[in-house]
């Protein structure tokens, strides 16, 4: 494998664990807003990232990381965004939406499923999209 599928497939990695991150960071902020159910589902969908992450190595990823690359800038930035939106939303229902577009963003991934990548990546975005007032 190159050094550049290499460093890809960690970026990828790091991708995923962070979006794990900031779901279990928006689940704690919010706990008393969340019904039991939603924090059921938050819990499973940041294992859910977090599994992806441990289980995608780069020698998993390579074939992948050289379909993607035309989505890759497009990747980073959203799944940033929904980082960002996730550390500072009030907004519940838009937390848990933003989280269920990242989870399957991040399973199209780690599948190679290269024709959903691009409408994940836009249903991610749309997620993440919406009224200032909610955030």
């Amino acid at each position: 494998m190159s050094s550049y599928a290499q460093k890809q497939a960690e970026l990828f990695q790091q991708i995923f664990f962070s979006l794990s991150d900031a779901v279990d960071n928006f689940r704690l902020r919010n706990l008393a807003a969340l019904s039991d159910a939603d924090l059921e589902r938050l819990k499973e969908q940041s294992r859910a990232l977090n599994t992806r992450g441990q289980q995608y190595t780069a020698e998993a990823l390579e074939t992948i990381l050289e379909g993607i690359q035309p989505h890759l800038k497009s990747i980073q930035d959203t799944t940033r965004a929904a980082e960002d939106a996730l550390a500072h939303l009030k907004d519940v229902a838009k937390g848990i939406k933003i989280v269920d577009s990242a989870v399957a963003l991040v399973g199209s991934i780690a599948a190679g499923d290269l024709g959903s990548i691009a409408g994940d990546v836009e249903g991610l975005l749309q997620a993440v999209g919406g009224d200032e007032e909610e955030r």
